[in-house]
């Protein structure tokens, strides 16, 4: 063979090894793009097939007991914590029938009592609970789920029901700022304590008024699920949570108005008064009343003072609306006003709670 020649072939078997490299080389990218093609397409389909996969069963169950005049917070609250935290929540009547909170909403339960599966944690919101603290049938409930529960959670008056099942007793317990005086006298077997947003037995957990159903609820998740997983939820719901406590009702200075006073002044037969307002914090505090009724503004602070000269504790200052008394350790001064209205018997009545040491 001439040299031509094999140079030539040479030349077509180059060619061909070239030809084969670059064929090889395109089949592996495009196997190389459907690869990843599919890959991407999948990913941008998980989504929906996660959205639309049948949901497993919740690890840890929650029972909500509603009944007529439930507070909407008391349970709601707690509802929205334990749903982020993952946990399976099943709302409950004694008869499955919708139920009217305090405020007049209309809510449909789940399940009724007899359709109710066992719960890891059981919750008994407040309200007006007087009728529900008494019915056997809710208290026979409440005994039955919450001796197989993991926790027993109350919220605000809720607490009256747990001790109406006689849950409480020798227990630790805590409720509405406004009632806790009642909760002791209507249940001395029960430790009543103060000054705290809920009392943790160890297995039944009870939590002060309205917000503090919050915080007992995270604190519940932060013993199931740890304080990491509680925090989470608080942060996803923008609440500012204290695992430690925080923000404490019964400790505002409108403590040391004395309650007594209602009953020690003598009130004109047509006296209509409202609250304007209620606020301060735990070294004063204000309120404003709007006051009508047929006797004066000077009348009616008369009377008022002949009420308080009743109540041994109170000390009035000589020629003032102005009175002082020694409790827990400090002075606390009261002080009453008035402000005219469009009339001698419209006008509005000021008081005034200050705490200071002594």
């Amino acid at each position: 063979m001439s040299r031509s020649v094999r140079l030539m072939s040479a030349s077509a078997c180059g060619v061909r090894i070239a030809w084969a490299a670059l064929t090889g080389e395109t089949r592996m990218r495009q196997r190389w793009i459907v690869l990843l093609s599919v890959l991407f397409f999948g990913l941008l389909s998980l989504p929906a097939l996660a959205a639309n996969a049948p949901s497993s069963p919740s690890e840890v169950r929650v029972g909500v007991v509603l009944f007529d005049g439930v507070q909407i917070i008391d349970f709601a609250g707690p509802y929205e914590v334990f749903g982020n935290a993952g946990f399976g929540v099943v709302t409950l009547s004694h008869d499955g029938k919708p139920v009217t909170t305090a405020m007049g909403l209309t809510v449909t339960p789940d399940a009724s009592f007899a359709d109710a599966p066992p719960f890891d944690v059981l919750l008994v919101p407040g309200g007006d609970v007087g009728d529900a603290q008494k019915d056997p049938q809710v208290l026979s409930f409440i005994r039955e789920h919450a001796a197989g529960s993991r926790h027993v959670l109350s919220v605000c008056t809720g607490a009256f029901i747990l001790a109406g099942a006689g849950l409480l007793d020798g227990q630790q317990a805590t409720t509405f700022t406004p009632r806790i005086d009642e909760l002791a006298r209507q249940f001395p077997a029960v430790n009543v304590i103060r000054d705290v947003r809920w009392a943790d037995n160890g297995r039944i957990v009870t939590a002060a008024g309205l917000s503090s159903g919050l915080d007992a609820a995270l604190h519940v998740v932060a013993r199931l699920k740890g304080t990491e997983k509680a925090q989470s939820v608080a942060l996803h719901l923008e609440y500012d949570w204290k695992p430690e406590g925080g923000f404490v009702r019964s400790r505002m200075a409108d403590r040391h108005v004395p309650r007594s006073l209602d009953k020690a002044v003598e009130w004109p037969k047509d006296l209509a008064m409202s609250q304007e307002f209620s606020l301060g914090d735990e070294q004063q505090w204000r309120m404003r009343f709007h006051v009508t009724a047929g006797t004066t503004a000077d009348d009616l602070l008369q009377r008022i003072a002949k009420g308080i000269a009743s109540l041994p504790e109170w000390t009035r200052e000589p020629g003032t609306n102005r009175w002082t008394a020694d409790k827990e350790g400090r002075r606390v001064r009261l002080e009453l006003d008035t402000t005219a209205g469009s009339s001698a018997s419209d006008y509005r009545l000021d008081l005034r709670v200050a705490t200071t040491l002594p």
